[in-house]
């Protein structure tokens, strides 16, 4: 068996990592295959291995035809099996810590994904966190950076979102689930998306299950992708600081959109900033960060902006837009303090909305763009 069947074939035992792989290679640096024809507790012997670990790996019948097998069922859906050693395997990740050795991809990873920004937050934003997040995705697509994040519910999902908004936009998704058991499923059409214009990766075999222990170990690969991680929206105990924390073991700065001061989802955030997180309110904030004065450049030349007017108004809207501000407010409390009836209102709010003014949130709320 060859080196590139033998490490798919290893990696498909579900229980070598980067670690037990590295202690194999130290015995079998020439041919890893040598490892198959070992006794458990030879196996079990090495740097990082058990007793059960070796068993299992050593009880995996038929490695070389298991591994053939899932190339092939792969390539039948349209799905390439990167292995360490390949041209198409990303360079990015030689020098993290504990690097994957197997990648399965949809889509394509160009050289310039390798400046990428990684955006991640809570599955459940608030209005302004989900206002953040499209607005940064997509400004970071504009500076000709790719969107990196883990294609979960909420602020990942929306960060994709607001890189594809930009019509050159590049965004790319890790997943904590295989390919063909994508997670979360309603995300599937979001996922075909980004393959059009990027690349959706897994370290899993195509149907492996969303399980808990998956999410912190892609989360290395979100910030090893990157130049850097931005946290939008976060509460203290959010997964988004697994990510951080790989991300500072890797160097990497990590930067933190301010949120309200009484919304649970801006205690992650502003913890960050305290701790030394670069405070960031537009995309220029991260490219001096990391003194990028081309894709300032770029952003500039392509952000050009042109200020809604509200001159052509009338005096019910300009009233509408007084009374509202960029966190949402409910409609009964917006027409009591407007004094107009809430048929008026609504009626009012849809023009506003039409033209760009305002944006309605879940639960009948509303705030200014």
């Amino acid at each position: 068996m060859n080196q590139r069947l033998t490490l798919l074939a290893l990696h498909l035992t579900a229980v070598v990592g980067p670690r037990r792989l590295k202690s194999i290679k130290s015995v079998f640096p020439s041919n890893l295959s040598d490892v198959f024809g070992i006794t458990e507790d030879q196996l079990a012997e090495l740097e990082n291995w058990t007793p059960a670990s070796a068993k299992k790996v050593l009880s995996f019948k038929d490695p070389q035809e298991r591994a053939e097998q899932e190339i092939q069922r792969a390539e039948s859906k349209g799905i390439d099996v990167l292995i360490e050693g390949d041209d198409s395997f990303p360079k990015v990740f030689e020098n993290i810590y504990d690097p994957p050795f197997v990648l399965w991809k949809i889509g394509n990873y160009l050289p310039e994904d390798e400046n990428a920004i990684a955006v991640i937050g809570c599955r459940r934003p608030s209005a302004y966190g989900k206002q953040a997040a499209l607005k940064l995705g997509e400004d970071i697509a504009k500076a000709g950076y790719t969107v990196v994040s883990g294609l979960a519910r909420g602020i990942d999902s929306i960060a994709h979102q607001g890189a594809l908004k930009f019509s050159k936009g590049r965004t790319i998704a890790f997943l904590g689930s295989g390919l063909l058991n994508m997670y979360p499923p309603e995300n599937k059409k979001l996922a075909s998306e980004i393959a059009s214009r990027g690349a959706v990766f897994s370290e899993y075999p195509l149907f492996s299950k969303p399980l808990a222990m998956h999410f912190p170990q892609r989360n290395r690969l979100i910030s090893g992708s990157s130049k850097g991680v931005l946290v939008v929206e976060a509460n203290k105990d959010s997964g988004s600081f697994i990510t951080v924390d790989h991300a500072i073991d890797q160097g990497k700065p990590v930067f933190a959109v301010p949120g309200p001061i009484h919304q649970k989802q801006s205690e992650g955030a502003h913890a960050l900033i305290q701790q030394g997180a670069k405070l960031v309110t537009g995309v220029e904030d991260i490219f001096h960060e990391i003194q990028d004065v081309h894709a300032q450049t770029i952003f500039k030349s392509r952000a050009v902006f042109v200020p809604l007017s509200e001159e052509k108004l009338s005096n019910e809207e300009k009233t509408i837009l007084d009374h509202l501000a960029y966190t949402p407010v409910h409609i009964d409390i917006l027409a009591r303090m407007a004094g107009i009836q809430p048929r008026r209102l609504n009626e009012l709010l849809l023009s506003l909305e039409l033209q760009g003014f305002v944006h309605q949130a879940p639960g009948h709320c509303y705030f200014k763009v």
